[in-house]
């Protein structure tokens, strides 16, 4: 008892004065031996609940086997103090989120603290075995639950229970289907990267889990940067020998590939692209070739009947290659060779095979028009390349019958734009492959607007370029405006012109303002941007929502409890100026269903509002909805209140039923003099009819209210 008094003294004190604590560079060493201590008491722990809840009653009364439980119940409990204190210091440190660790450092000291218990009532437990084998269980159950929190937070979400579970597996993604970032990149960083790098667990202040915060970087700068040798910070992390402290992912974790190296190269290397399709990368592109390797090439289930295998031996010599997709797929693919062998006959005697072949490769045959009435016979073809063919594409509506085509290309051909139009008629096609042609960026641009489903790639002779731009990249560390701040806006593409407007309309090329780096800030603005450059087409819009902040509120009060579930930091969450990502499990919103967010928001001074802002969220499959009634009170204080506002929000239609974003509403008034404001939101009683889960319930999601 005279040690596992002070400790638990210790251990409570540094608990309830947490937010003062300091902790020094000597005491952070201590707090850092965490991992390696807490083994002790989950071992010692497991054993003593062993021998109490399954050793035989000749046991119980044996002096040795109490002398022996006794004295593992005491190191088990001071090794749980011990622990706990050393886990106290480490959580100080930065690069750990207060929410994710909360649960782990409270079951860890009530762990602790039970043990106390059960240590210094021992003798008195042993006359009532019952309520002895209960506490030991709920002590064991206690320290495995522990062990599991710890866990996520050190290896990824829940990593102990991983492999037992149904994995949410991403379904494999076909090459000719593959975006760059999504199917090559982000599969690396998620296996490798995020278990320390996630909003739970920022190592270094960095976050990889979006593409915004990659973008940004963490305490030590931005990832990649083509302009140093060595690429930037993470290529040059990666590549440290195993032994420096610095490698990453730090030795004893699972470490990169060959291959994902070469991959994360070649991606920084070429631009570090995100929304381009594998398939609009040149041909000869080295990240193309990796993605070849690392990708399947079909993720399309046939159901028709494999060819015979005499048949596709007879048809197969040097010049014409055939082979199955996969060893167990029927479909084919078929690859011509020597353009000085190649005739129209070789093409008909493939109509053997035409149910069975779905990628048609006559990269530089001289393929005629006229062949495309042989060509229209393969009604399953997926793929058709005719790169540096002699076709005009005259003929192009020959192809209508080849409704499962999916991507075409015919780079260094002559076809025209009117011929390009042929193709719309393709129900299933998605990209079509046209560098060096006669077909202008312009007429791209206008041929784009009456196509949406096609992706159209084009280049320039010497040059990798994807011809629509990717939206230019909001900078902003924040986008709530204090007092002012710049408006900083970046394209990694040279000699990009970035427009934007601040009245909610679509930037064009001429009448929208030309971004500086001089623009500042000053009032809650919606801004608009976009990507224009000479000989591409223009990227889709970029929008942010910058919110303004004159009045920073000193306390809330919530007069109705938000749900267990999104109760984020109570109402602390709606003026700590931190706005919560697209992410409505993040644990950062406070959700309403069952009643009304009722919230008073107090000022120590009175404060001259005119209007208030709420920051909300959208999720209409989630069941999210925009609120049936929002009411604003002011007054001195909670019972002397006057209504200033009052708004009833538009009914949510059957067609925006995919939408999710965050949404705002900003309440303005007569200007006021007030010292409590009472905010009142009002979720939806009964989902619309149009609704999958009509007549429930519906959810108000809020996470911030700015006073100006």
């Amino acid at each position: 008892v005279l040690l596992l008094l002070p400790l638990n003294s210790l251990l409570l004190f540094f608990l309830l004065f947490e937010s003062r604590l300091q902790v020094p560079a000597w005491l952070q060493v201590i707090g850092r031996m965490h991992p390696m201590m807490l083994h002790f008491p989950i071992v010692l722990m497991l054993i003593y609940g062993i021998m109490i809840l399954l050793a035989p009653a000749r046991f119980k009364n044996a002096h040795w086997f109490i002398w022996v439980t006794k004295n593992i119940l005491l190191l088990s409990a001071a090794t749980a103090a011990i622990t706990a204190l050393m886990g106290l210091l480490l959580s100080k440190e930065p690069g750990y989120d207060a929410d994710a660790i909360a649960w782990h450092k409270y079951t860890g000291v009530a762990l602790s603290i039970l043990l106390f218990g059960l240590y210094t009532l021992h003798h008195w437990l042993e006359q009532h075995l019952f309520v002895s084998k209960s506490i030991v269980l709920v002590s064991t159950l206690l320290i495995i639950w522990a062990g599991h929190m710890g866990a996520n937070i050190t290896h990824g979400e829940n990593f102990m229970l991983a492999p037992v579970m149904v994995a949410d597996v991403k379904p494999a993604v076909a090459f000719e289907d593959a975006v760059v970032y999504t199917d090559l990149i982000e599969p690396i960083f998620a296996a490798k990267c995020m278990g320390c790098h996630n909003e739970s667990k920022a190592k270094g202040q960095l976050i990889m889990s979006t593409k915004e915060l990659l973008l940004k970087g963490g305490k030590n700068g931005q990832l990649w940067d083509t302009s140093k040798p060595e690429m930037g910070l993470l290529l040059q992390r990666i590549h440290l020998p195993l032994e420096e402290k610095k490698h990453m992912p730090p030795a004893g974790k699972q470490q990169l590939t060959d291959i994902e190296q070469q991959v994360l190269y070649a991606w920084i290397k070429g631009g570090a692209l995100f929304d381009t399709p594998v398939m609009a990368l040149p041909q000869h592109d080295t990240l193309r070739l990796l993605a070849a390797r690392v990708l399947k090439q079909s993720g399309a289930v046939y159901t028709f009947n494999a060819a015979k295998e005499s048949d596709i031996k007879k048809l197969s010599n040097n010049n014409r290659q055939i082979a199955q997709l996969s060893l167990e797929s029927p479909a084919l693919a078929v690859n011509f060779y020597n353009r000085a062998f190649y005739n129209t006959e070789q093409l008909k005697e493939l109509l053997l095979l035409k149910e069975q072949v779905v990628e048609l490769n006559l990269d530089n045959m001289p393929v005629q028009d006229a062949d495309f009435k042989i060509i229209s016979q393969f009604r399953n073809l997926t793929k058709l390349n005719i790169n540096n063919s002699q076709v005009s594409g005259k003929t192009f509506s020959d192809l209508k019958t080849l409704i499962n085509l999916k991507h075409i290309s015919v780079s260094g051909t002559k076809i025209s734009k009117e011929s390009l139009k042929q193709l719309s008629v393709l129900p299933k096609l998605r990209s079509v492959t046209l560098w060096n042609t006669p077909v202008s960026p312009g007429d791209i641009s206008s041929i784009v607007k009456g196509n949406k489903n096609i992706n159209y790639y084009t280049g320039f002779s010497g040059d990798t370029v994807v011809l629509k731009l990717t939206p230019p990249i909001f900078k902003n560390d924040s986008f709530i405006i204090i007092n002012e701040m710049p408006l900083l806006l970046k394209h990694y593409i040279k000699g990009t012109s970035i427009r934007y407007t601040l009245n909610g309309s679509p930037p064009d090329s001429s009448t929208s303002l030309l971004y500086t780096g001089k623009e500042i800030l000053k009032d809650e603005v919606t801004v608009k941007t976009k990507a224009y450059k000479q000989g591409w087409i223009s990227s889709d819009s970029a929008v942010m929502h910058f919110f303004k902040s004159t009045y920073k509120a000193d306390s809330v009060i919530l007069f109705t409890k938000p749900d267990d579930k999104y109760k984020a930091k109570g109402g602390k969450t709606l003026i700590d100026l931190e706005k919560s990502e697209q992410d409505f499990g993040n644990g950062q919103w406070l959700g309403y269903r069952k009643h009304p967010l009722e919230a008073g928001i107090l000022f120590n001074k009175p404060v001259e509002l005119s209007s208030v802002t709420l920051s909300m969220a959208k999720d209409l499959n989630g069941y999210i909805f925009p609120p049936v009634k929002i009411e604003v009170w002011s007054g001195n204080n909670k019972n002397n209140l006057t209504k200033v506002f009052q708004l009833i929000p538009p009914v949510q239609k059957k067609d925006t039923i995919n939408n999710n974003e965050l949404i705002s509403f900003k309440c303005n008034f007569k200007k006021i003099n007030t010292g409590f404001v009472k905010v009142v939101v009002t979720p939806i009683a009964h989902l619309p009819v149009w609704h999958k889960a009509k007549g429930e319930k519906g959810w108000v999601f809020m996470d911030e209210i700015f006073f100006n």
